[in-house]
C-alpha cells in the first residue's frame, strides 16, 4: 500500500462508492424490470382469461336465446297447434279439443328439461292451451310477451312467475293461419332462467372453493349479468338472494347500456372494490354480462414474486460489496499514483512519468498515462490551432448571419426575441431593440393567439403574417419557424427566417388586374355592339326630336304672326265712334260691314289656331316619346359601362358574405348577349337554396368570366369549320350552383359543349403561361389565377372534360375556412 493512502477516503472512497453503485445499480435495475415484465405479463394473461371466458359465456348465453327463440317460432309454426287453435277461436268450449290441445303442450314443453311451461294465448289474451292445466283461462292480454309476441318473435327478459315464485324467461312467437297470414294467437314458452345460472354462478361458501369450477377459482372470481334496468339477473357470489333484488350501475355497466362500449380491464364493481374484469355486452337483450376477480387475489401471484426478487436482489448486493471491497483495493493504489502524477502534468510538468511494474490493465493505463502526457505537448500546439480556427469560423458565420438576404432571428419559449441578424435594419429597428421584446409587438393586428400559434406550433411550418416597421408601414412576410430542442427532446428555442414578400404581393395583384384586363379586352368588342345599338337608337330619337321641334317653334312662328291685335284695334275704334256718332241709321251698313269683315278674319284666325295646337298636340306626343326612348336607352348604356368599369376597377380583396346566384346573374348580364350573338346558348341551372357564403365576390367574378370566356372559345373552335345553313348554335354554355350539406359546401359549376381537354393537357391547364390557343390571344394566365383566387378561398376546383362532347369545371367554396387552413396561414 502506498504510504498515506486511507482506501476509505478520499478517492479510495468515491472509487469503492461509484463501483458498488455502478455493480448494484444494473442489478437493481434488471430486478425492476423483470417485475414489471412479470407483472404486465401476468396483467395481460389475466385479461386475456377475463375476456375470454366473458366470450365463451356470451356465446352461450346467445346459444340459449337463439335455441328458446328458435323453438318458439317452430312451435308456432306447428300444423297441430294452429288447427287446433283455429278450432278453439270458433268454439272455445271444446273440451275434447283443450284435452288433446293440453297433453301436446305438455308433450312440446318435455322436449327441454329447461322448459317450464308452454302455453298459448288467443287473439284475446286468454291462455286456451298449456302444459299447466292450472293456468288455463287465464287473462294476460296486457302481458308484454302478448302484446309483443303479437308483431313478431319476442323474448321476456329474466322475471319471477307470480304463480310458482321461480325465475322464468319467456320466448314468444305469434301463431299465423298457413294460408293468407292471420292472426290466430300467440305460443309462448316459459323458460327456465336458472340455465343461466348454471353458466355463470355456484354455491355461496366459506371454505376452500371446489378446484373443479370453471368460473370460480379462487375466493373472489365470479361472473353474473345485468339486465337494462340494472338489475342482477343471475345469483350474487357475496349477495344472498340478489336476483331482481340487488342493482348494479357500475362504471362498465353505465358504458355498455349506454353505448354498447366493452370494457377489459381494472375498475370498481358493486361491492366498490377494485377487480379485474371483462364485460359483454348482449345487445339481443340489453344484458351486461361481467366477468371479475378481486384485484388482490389476482395479483398474488406478482406479490409472490416481488418478495422473491427482493430476496434474490439482497444477496446479490451483498456479494457485490464484498466483492468491490477486495476488488478495489487492488486499483486505488495504482490510481492514486496517476492521480499524483496527473496533478505534476497540471502544474506544467509534462515530463513527469509514473513508473510500474503491473502487467495487466493499470499498468496498461499507466503505460497510456505517460503517452498522453508525450500528446498533450503536442495537443497544446494543436489546440492553439484549433483556437485561431475557430475563432475564424465564427467570424465567418457571424458574416453570414449579418450578409443575408433574409431576416434571422430566434425566441425564446416565452416568445421573447432573444437574436436578431442585421437584416433587421431595413425595417427601421436596431437588434438591441427587439431584443426581449415578445414577437407580438411587431405583428400588425397585435393578437396574442397568433403568436402563440407560431411559438407552440412552429415546428416546419410557413406563415404568411403583416409586420409593422418602424415607420408603422405594413409588410408582407413569409415566415419560416422551427423548434429547436436539446438532447432530452425540451424546446430551447424557436429559431425563425422571415422574407419579405411585400413587392411580390403587389405584383401578384398586378398580373391579377392584368388578367382582369385581359378578358375585358375580349368583352369590349361584344359590349362596344351592344352599346351601338342605344347609341342608334338615341341619335335617330335626338334627329327626329329636333324635327319636331323646328315644326312646333314654326307653328309658333305663326301664331305670333295672326294679325289679331289689329283687328280688336279696328273694334276699339268703332266702338269709339260709335259714341260719338249723332245719325246712327246712316251709317249702320257701314259698321256693320267693317264688322262682318273682322268677324270673318277672326274666324279665319281661329281655325288657323286649331291647326296649329292639333300639330304642336301630335308632335308633343311624339316628342314625349322619342325623349322618353333616349333616356331608357342612356340608361342600358350606363349599366353596361358601370359594370365594365366595376369589373375592370382594381381593388383590395374583401371577404363578405355573397350569395352565388347573384354572383352568376351580374357575370352573365354583362356577357350573356355577346355569346349568343356568337351562338352560344347560356343556360342557367340554379339551385334556389344556395346559403351565403363569404368570398370576394370581384374575384370569383373573375374566376367566372375566366373560365366561360375559355368554354366559349372551345365551342367556337369546335363548330368553326362545320358552320352550315340552318346551324342554330355553336354550343352550350351551362351555369349553375348546387348546395352540399353534407359536404358544408356550395359548388358553381359551368359546362361547355366544346373540343374537349385530353389528358396529357389537362394535367398542365392551371400552369402559369400555358395556353392552347395558337391565335396569341390568350395569356396563359387566366385559370392559373382562377386557381389561386379559389385556393386563397380554402376551396378547390376539379375538372371533366371528353373530347369531342365537353369539359365540365366544378369550384368548391366551403361556408367556413377549414381549421388547419386557418393555422398554417395566418392574415392579420
Amino acid at each position: 500500500m502506498v504510504k498515506g493512502v486511507n482506501l476509505f477516503s478520499g478517492i479510495g472512497r468515491k472509487l469503492l462508492c461509484w463501483f458498488l453503485l455502478l455493480s448494484i445499480l444494473p442489478i437493481i435495475t434488471v430486478a425492476i424490470l423483470t417485475y414489471r415484465y412479470a407483472q404486465e405479463t401476468i396483467k395481460n394473461e389475466l385479461l386475456n382469461e377475463e375476456a375470454f371466458l366473458a366470450d365463451g359465456i356470451k356465446n352461450h348465453i346467445l346459444t340459449i336465446l337463439n335455441a328458446g327463440e328458435y323453438s318458439s317460432q317452430f312451435f308456432a309454426s306447428d300444423e297441430f297447434i294452429r288447427r287446433h287453435l283455429e278450432i278453439l277461436n270458433h268454439n272455445p268450449t271444446n273440451t275434447h279439443v283443450v284435452k288433446k290441445f293440453n297433453d301436446y303442450m305438455i308433450y312440446k314443453t318435455n322436449l327441454n328439461k329447461d322448459f317450464y311451461e308452454t302455453f298459448v294465448l288467443n287473439p284475446a289474451g286468454i291462455i286456451v292451451a298449456s302444459s299447466n292445466e292450472n293456468n288455463i283461462g287465464k287473462i294476460e292480454f296486457g302481458v308484454d310477451y302478448f302484446t309483443y309476441g303479437k308483431q313478431g318473435p319476442y323474448v321476456k327478459d329474466v322475471y319471477m312467475d307470480e304463480n310458482t315464485g321461480e325465475y322464468s324467461m319467456a320466448f314468444a312467437a305469434p301463431i299465423l293461419k298457413k294460408r293468407g297470414g292471420k292472426f290466430l294467437g300467440v305460443l309462448v314458452i316459459r323458460f327456465n332462467a336458472n340455465k343461466l345460472n348454471e353458466i355463470t354462478t355456484g354455491k355461496r361458501t366459506n371454505i376452500k372453493e371446489d378446484v373443479g369450477t370453471f368460473l370460480r377459482r379462487g375466493k373472489t372470481s365470479e361472473a353474473y349479468i345485468v339486465n337494462k334496468n340494472y338489475h342482477l339477473i343471475t345469483g350474487s357470489r357475496f349477495k344472498e338472494d340478489a336476483i331482481l333484488r340487488h342493482l348494479v350501475n357500475t362504471e362498465p355497466v353505465a358504458a355498455a347500456l349506454h353505448s354498447g362500449k366493452e370494457i377489459v380491464g381494472v375498475y370498481k364493481n358493486y361491492m366498490g372494490r377494485n377487480v379485474i374484469g371483462a364485460t359483454r355486452y348482449v345487445k339481443k337483450m340489453k344484458w351486461v354480462l361481467l366477468v371479475e376477480t378481486d384485484e388482490s387475489e389476482a395479483y398474488s401471484p406478482i406479490s409472490r414474486f416481488k418478495y422473491r426478487a427482493i430476496t434474490v436482489v439482497g444477496v446479490c448486493i451483498v456479494g457485490v460489496i464484498f466483492i468491490s471491497f477486495f476488488v478495489s483495493r487492488g486499483i486505488i493504489i495504482p490510481i492514486i499514483r496517476l492521480v499524483k502524477g496527473m496533478k505534476r502534468v497540471a502544474e506544467g510538468d509534462l515530463n513527469f512519468r509514473v513508473e510500474s511494474n503491473l502487467k495487466d490493465e493499470l499498468g496498461e493505463l499507466t503505460n497510456s498515462f505517460n503517452h498522453m502526457t508525450d500528446d498533450i505537448k503536442d495537443a497544446r500546439e494543436k489546440l492553439l490551432k484549433l483556437k485561431a480556427d475557430l475563432e475564424e469560423r465564427k467570424e465567418y458565420l457571424e458574416s453570414i448571419l449579418k450578409y443575408a438576404n433574409e431576416l434571422i432571428f430566434t425566441l425564446d419559449v416565452r416568445g421573447n426575441f432573444t437574436f436578431v441578424n442585421p437584416k433587421i435594419k431595413e425595417w427601421g429597428y436596431q437588434e438591441e431593440e427587439l431584443i426581449g421584446q415578445p414577437l407580438i409587438s411587431i405583428l400588425f393586428d397585435k393578437r396574442q393567439e397568433n403568436a402563440d400559434q407560431i411559438v407552440h406550433n412552429g415546428f416546419s411550418k410557413i406563415f404568411e403574417v403583416e409586420v409593422l416597421d418602424k415607420q408603422n408601414n405594413i409588410r408582407n412576410v413569409l415566415l419560416s419557424t422551427s423548434l429547436v430542442k436539446n438532447k432530452e427532446g425540451q424546446t430551447m428555442s424557436i429559431l425563425g427566417v422571415a422574407n419579405d414578400v411585400t413587392e411580390l404581393r403587389r405584383l401578384e395583384q398586378r398580373l391579377v388586374q392584368s388578367d382582369r384586363l385581359a378578358s375585358i379586352g375580349q368583352l369590349v368588342a361584344g359590349i362596344a355592339h351592344e352599346i351601338n345599338n342605344p347609341i342608334g337608337v338615341i341619335y335617330l330619337y335626338s334627329t327626329e326630336s329636333l324635327k319636331l321641334f323646328e315644326r312646333v317653334t314654326n307653328a309658333l312662328k305663326l301664331i305670333s304672326s295672326i294679325p289679331i291685335s289689329e283687328n280688336t284695334q279696328r273694334l276699339n275704334e268703332l266702338i269709339t265712334h260709335l259714341d260719338h256718332a249723332e245719325n246712327l241709321s246712316l251709317e249702320k251698313d257701314t259698321w256693320k260691314g267693317q264688322l262682318s269683315h273682322i268677324a270673318d278674319d277672326l274666324n279665319k284666325y281661329c281655325q288657323e289656331l286649331a291647326q296649329i295646337y292639333t300639330v304642336i298636340n301630335k308632335n308633343r306626343t311624339y316628342l314625349y316619346e322619342y325623349l322618353e326612348g333616349s333616356v331608357k336607352e342612356s340608361v342600358r348604356c350606363k349599366d353596361l359601362i358601370s359594370g365594365l368599369l366595376d369589373f375592370s376597377r382594381q381593388k383590395e380583396p374583401e371577404m363578405r358574405l355573397s350569395n352565388v346566384n347573384n354572383l352568376i346573374d351580374n357575370v352573365l348580364s354583362m356577357v350573356e348577349k355577346q355569346y349568343r350573338k356568337e351562338k352560344i346558348e347560356v343556360v342557367r341551372t340554379l339551385d334556389p337554396n344556395i346559403p351565403d357564403v363569404m368570398m370576394d365576390a370581384r374575384q370569383m367574378e373573375q374566376v367566372i368570366i375566366n373560365i366561360t370566356n375559355n368554354a366559349v372559345f372551345a365551342m367556337k373552335e369546335f363548330m368553326g369549320n362545320t358552320e352550315h345553313v340552318g346551324v342554330l348554335r355553336k354550343g352550350e354554355l351551362t351555369v349553375g350552383s348546387r348546395f352540399h350539406p353534407d359536404k358544408e359546401c356550395v359548388e358553381i359549376f359551368i359546362k361547355d359543349t366544346g373540343v374537349g381537354i385530353s389528358k396529357n393537357v389537362l394535367k398542365k391547364i392551371f400552369d402559369p403561361f400555358f395556353t392552347t390557343r395558337k391565335d396569341g390571344k390568350g395569356t396563359g394566365l387566366g385559370l392559373s389565377i382562377s386557381y389561386g383566387i379559389v385556393k386563397m378561398h380554402d376551396g378547390s376546383i376539379e375538372v371533366d372534360s371528353d373530347i369531342g362532347k365537353g369539359t365540365t369545371f366544378r369550384i368548391f367554396l366551403p361556408l367556413k375556412a377549414k381549421k388547419e387552413q386557418e393555422m398554417c396561414v395566418i392574415k392579420l
